[in-house]
């Protein structure tokens, strides 16, 4: 199979832009991509979507294991049709950048070489020349897998990018297989939690404008040959034939939720039905489970607060014991207000106010602390990110800070909901997917009795 991955030497580099333009050149070459990104981030998986038409999906060796992150790899592949495909990977932060910093679980190295995946090395070239020879050669000193098969020259101009690539290549024998040039055209912009999503802009003026400069500046010969790697051993499973109805929200204000969640809850008999909580009136009929994601509800408070038959809807929902999950921005959802602006579902009689701060950012390991959704000496594995905080968040279950001794108490957490800040990667822990859907099951089934 063929696959490689974009990685750079730190963030800012370009990675996503050039992740996108490899991506848009590939699918009007025929290629059917397939597209990952490594690391929690959410927003950048909604561009390599758009581009595709197929799911983006994300991968982290914090959260999974080396022979758990193959399988999920594999999973995912399955997403894209087989003929032509190809695995377009982002990496994250600089190549060699994992938890804390400075450890190899997290990085993008550290998945490249579990996946035995080729790496093209991004290098913002702009005012440099032989001190970026020298920034090269340290990265491939560190190369001990020898997995960078590429360089890829960014910021550099059209009339230097020949004789910079000539040295790269004399130098250390590895291609460079393209450059772009300095251009504000494609410059995505940025709010509090990251870059705009792409339905913020004219995403289709942009990627015109990718392919305009892609053009005659890339080798996608060069790219395809480099990029070999083994195949990948396919793990498919049979989801059970009987499927139970799970609501999800999914609209401009919550739409942060993992594919590889969505998998795992369909592999254990999840119908996943999508609804929006500012568009429609109230929650999908017939349904023994509801999933509120994370997402931007301070853009849309005015919007949500309105729809008050949605409100009441849920808050209905939780007061007769519908299974929920709700992650940041959906636990923000269940409070009384965000900005003063409201009401919303009202279930937890406080605001939820601006810090105007990053309050909560990185990884976390967690457990409830009854052990309902996580059994004793396990953990879920997810992240936190964000401004917006409340005085009370729950302290029903412990979060952990990886590699230190930090811990403190969060979220709502009874027999079959989990409610809190934390995002979860729900393959990092099977058995939490699998509890909360035996709660779907046992819903589905009191419902049943009541007919």
């Amino acid at each position: 199979m063929h696959g490689f991955m974009i990685a750079a030497d730190r963030s800012g580099a370009g990675k996503t832009t050039v992740t996108r333009a490899l991506m848009l050149a590939l699918k009007e070459r025929g290629f059917s991509v397939c597209p990952f990104k490594c690391g929690p981030d959410y927003i950048d998986p909604m561009y390599h979507s758009a581009i595709t038409g197929v799911p983006g999906h994300n991968l982290d060796t914090f959260f999974t294991d080396e022979d758990t992150t193959r399988k999920i790899f594999a999973r995912d592949l399955e997403d894209a049709p087989e003929t032509n495909r190809i695995a377009v990977a982002e990496g994250v932060m600089g190549l060699f950048d994992g938890v804390t910093g400075f450890l190899p679980e997290g990085s993008s190295y550290d998945m490249a070489r579990v996946l035995h995946m080729p790496v093209i090395l991004c290098i913002n070239a702009r005012g440099a020349a032989q001190t970026l020879l020298a920034v090269i050669s340290g990265i491939l000193n560190n190369d001990i897998q020898k997995l960078i098969k590429g360089i890829f020259l960014n910021q550099v101009s059209d009339g230097f990018a020949p004789v910079l690539s000539q040295k790269i290549e004399e130098a250390f024998a590895i291609p460079v297989v393209g450059h772009f040039p300095v251009t504000d055209e494609i410059k995505v912009g940025s709010r509090h939690l990251g870059l705009l999503k792409p339905d913020d802009f004219d995403e289709k003026k942009q990627d015109e404008a990718l392919l305009r400069l892609v053009d005659k500046r890339i080798n996608i010969d060069m790219i395809y040959k480099i990029s070999e790697m083994p195949d990948a051993d396919f793990m498919g499973s049979e989801a059970p034939s009987h499927k139970l109805k799970l609501a999800s929200a999914n609209d401009e204000a919550f739409d942060f939720f993992y594919r590889e969640n969505e998998i795992m809850l369909q592999d254990l008999g999840a119908d996943i039905v999508h609804f929006s909580l500012i568009h429609d009136s109230a929650l999908p009929d017939d349904i023994d489970g509801l999933i509120l994601p994370g997402g931007y509800p301070e853009l849309y408070a005015d919007e949500l607060a309105d729809n008050r038959s949605m409100t009441e809807s849920v808050r209905d929902a939780y007061t007769n014991a519908l299974p929920m999950l709700a992650e940041c921005g959906g636990f923000m959802y269940l409070y009384r207000s965000i900005g003063g602006r409201g009401p919303l579902v009202n279930l937890f009689g406080e605001d939820c106010h601006n810090t105007g701060r990053n309050v909560r950012f990185g990884y976390l390991s967690c457990y409830d602390k009854a052990h309902y959704f996580v059994k004793e000496g396990h953990r879920i594995k997810g992240h936190e990110f964000h401004y917006y905080d409340m005085d009370h968040v729950g302290h029903d279950a412990i979060a952990e800070k990886p590699y230190s001794d930090r811990r403190r108490e969060l979220g709502y957490v009874d027999i079959w909901s989990f409610l809190s800040f934390a995002h979860f990667y729900y393959p990092s822990c099977p058995e939490f997917a699998r509890h909360f859907m035996e709660g779907v099951r046992e819903h589905a089934r009191r419902r049943s009795l009541q007919k």
